[in-house]
């Protein structure tokens, strides 16, 4: 029987990253893929050599097995490089997860509706049933795919998705799980529904092993709204 144990370190350690940020293809995948090319770590310039696009992949847009994962391995293996590691997330897309063809891997339930200082919202809670959809993570330099849980805020007037939430836990022994929390709101641009803040959060059983708290300003491209 292996045996798995781990340490909790005492102290944290914490680094603001300031980063320019789009949504792209990486290599030959077919869907889309948070892009990034870090500016700054703790206010300090990144050197121009290393700072290449990163792809950080959480969850496939369209569902299907990218055939470039090497290339973002690797671009993992850079973001270990720069002090960043457990910060590989890539939950801005997510909505792209619950299109029309894909909507049949989930099980969703109306779960109420909550009233928010810009509006009442409904729930709807959703759970990953079937189907190659699902939350993928790199560890270590292994890839690890979980089904996943949560909820999705729809604003009552007018659907339009303001919050979504993802948990997935992994079982790695009976003493030790791993769950993963990811809050995504979403705000409506001149370029369509984009994330306006990220809160992710990774817990070994009940301790809290990572917090990446991302916001995002200045959207900029093509417009696609009138």
């Amino acid at each position: 029987m292996k045996r798995i144990t781990f340490t909790i370190p005492e102290e944290f350690q914490t680094h603001e990253v300031v980063s320019d940020y789009s949504f792209a293809a990486v290599g030959d995948s077919p869907g889309f893929d948070e892009v990034r090319a870090i500016l700054t770590v703790d206010k300090l310039p990144v050197d121009a050599a290393a700072n290449t696009r990163h792809a950080l992949t959480m969850a496939q847009a369209d569902g299907t097995d990218s055939p470039d994962d090497l290339t973002k391995k690797r671009l993992l293996e850079d973001l270990e490089q720069t002090q960043l590691q457990g910060s590989v997330v890539d939950f801005g897309p997510i909505l792209l997860v619950f299109t029309t063809a894909r909507q049949r891997d989930f099980e969703f339930r109306p779960a109420g509706r909550k009233s928010l200082p810009s509006g009442p919202v409904f729930l709807l809670n959703y759970r990953h049933v079937s189907g190659p959809t699902a939350v993928t993570e790199f560890r270590e330099r292994t890839e690890t795919r979980h089904p996943c849980s949560g909820q999705i805020w729809l604003r009552e007037q007018d659907l339009v998705p303001r919050r979504i939430t993802v948990i997935t836990e992994e079982i790695l022994t009976t003493k030790y799980t791993v769950r993963n929390e990811a809050e995504i709101d979403y705000r409506p641009t001149p370029f369509g529904l984009a994330p306006a803040t990220v809160v992710h959060r990774q817990y070994l059983n009940q301790d809290l092993l990572v917090e990446n708290q991302f916001v995002y300003t200045d959207y900029h491209g093509r417009t696609f709204l009138p």
